[in-house]
């Protein structure tokens, strides 16, 4: 029991560990592309602020003018030309702005500086109340948690809702899958030549002896093994299609079971987002399992938690543009605000870490179907080895495959069964409120996240296995080129 516990513990720390490295990568990545995409929104033309340099561009030509800008010491630096190119010194970006075009075709255009206010993409947008809020028309079509199609089948679209559904555009139906498919299957029936051979040696050898239980045996797993071979990819598909049925009645079951609207000290525990209702069918897991598209505002939320010296002044000289995010720093107020932004991005990253799963299942479906023909092929081999490359096969593959009905399954009733959490009538500053809060969904998505290693589908025991099951079938070709010389 100790060496369990130790063992849980350790995961525990180690999955936590790896959260807060791959929050760090994420975040230095998103800093390099998103500096492409930031908008200069607060620079603005004033002929009294802005120094510009006017020049005017036509089809064939183009010329530049230089206008003095008047005397602002708080206006932006002057564009300068270096080799031809224009630059702006930091931290200050080019703009060019359109001022006119004549009918000749001739474009006036004024370059400017402008400061970089660098910013994590993120799909929200601002509501009546001139708060942020999620988008439904974007999240819906998320990747992992959107909605899920109404039109079930190989017709389906296969953009959205990969957290509870399993396409066959993704997997079987994939443009390459039945391609390379045809292949393996051929080459699993040549596989099976030298124990077509023996079985003739036996075959010959009986009709000398009188002796035929051999000769029968060889018989049936010959034919057994071909037949396995033969309908491999039509048992693939039904297999598939039979995970998808149990993962939509996990969602049924959602459907029929919402998540509780439980609250600590009046603030409701965010099982679901603001912007939709608890029995909402296909949306209501995007309050646990952050959409793609939000990630970016949970993250611009959480360097609202720094300051913006500390962004300047600390962090920037180890990586220039974290600087262009200090006008995002210094937002957080209270301490209840604090918990709440933290408690946002440690749903990121493990909606993140879900995001790997979700996307690494899809692969190893892949290749347990690409490698079906040939595991099914080595049931014909003698030495009785063959059976335990199947029985690994179909051990791995279930293990793949119905991890999303145990991770859906643990989603939508690990809430129904948490007790009911204390309420702190003393906590005046929100400190007990807001981690009580942002507690639940944490554990659930936690414990969903552990789901792969209950049932020993965890990248390593996946990995071991299909290395098992690659030496397996080579020991069996041996065995049987063995025995047919």
């Amino acid at each position: 029991m100790k060496d369990a516990a130790r063992s849980y513990l350790g995961k525990i720390v180690a999955l936590v560990s790896l959260a807060f490295v791959l929050a760090f990568i994420s975040f230095s990545i998103i800093s390099l592309v998103g500096q492409q995409f930031a908008l200069a929104a607060e620079a603005h033309i004033a002929h009294s602020s802005l120094a510009t340099l006017h020049h005017a561009t036509s089809i064939s030509s183009s010329t530049r003018t230089s206008l003095a800008p008047l005397a602002n010491p708080g206006a932006p630096p002057e564009p300068t030309v270096i080799n031809g190119q224009w630059y702006c010194k930091p931290p200050y970006m080019l703009q060019s702005l359109q001022i006119s075009k004549n009918v000749n075709g001739e474009v006036k255009f004024s370059e400017i500086c402008v400061k970089k206010n660098l910013t994590f993409p993120c799909s929200d947008r601002r509501g009546l109340n001139g708060k942020l809020q999620p988008n439904e028309n974007i999240i819906s079509r998320d990747w992992l948690s959107g909605d899920i199609p109404f039109v079930m089948g190989p017709t389906a679209a296969h953009h959205a809702g990969h957290l509870s559904y399993t396409y066959p555009e993704d997997t079987y139906a994939f443009p390459e899958i039945p391609t390379l498919f045809g292949y393996l299957q051929a080459i699993a029936f040549f596989m099976m030549a030298p124990s077509i051979i023996f079985l003739a040696y036996n075959v010959m050898f009986s009709a000398s002896t009188f002796r035929y239980a051999g000769t029968l045996e060889g018989l049936s797993r010959i034919m057994l093994g071909g037949m396995a071979v033969a309908v491999s990819f039509t048992l693939v598909q039904m297999l598939i299609n039979l995970e998808t049925v149990a993962a939509i009645g996990i969602t049924q079951l959602h459907a029929q079971f919402p998540f509780p609207r439980t609250s600590i000290n009046g603030m409701a525990i965010p099982y679901t987002l603001p912007i939709e209702s608890a029995k909402r069918f296909h949306s209501s897991y995007r309050g646990l399992v952050v959409p793609m598209s939000r990630w970016g505002c949970a993250t611009n939320d959480f360097v609202g938690l720094f300051a913006p010296q500390f962004i300047t002044g600390t962090l920037a000289p180890v990586i220039p543009l974290i600087g262009d995010l200090a006008h995002l720093a210094g937002t957080a107020t209270t301490l209840s605000d604090l918990i709440r932004r933290t408690g946002s991005m440690i749903l990121t990253v493990l909606s993140i870490l879900l995001w790997v799963q979700v996307f690494v299942r899809i692969i190893v479906i892949n290749y347990y179907t690409l490698t079906a023909p040939l595991s099914f092929s080595c049931w014909a081999m003698p030495g009785g080895v063959g059976q335990k490359v199947v029985a690994l096969w179909f051990k791995g593959f279930f293990s793949v495959l119905f991890v999303q009905v145990l991770q859906l399954f643990i989603l939508t009733t690990l809430p129904l069964i948490l007790p009911a959490l204390p309420q702190i009538p003393s906590d005046s500053v929100g400190l007990m409120q807001g981690f009580l809060v942002e507690f639940p969904p944490i554990l659930t998505l936690c414990v969903a996240l552990m789901a792969p290693t209950l049932i020993g589908a965890s990248a390593s025991k996946i990995l071991g296995m299909a290395g098992s099951m690659a030496g397996q079938t080579i020991i069996v070709l041996g065995t049987a080129a063995s025995q047919t010389v």
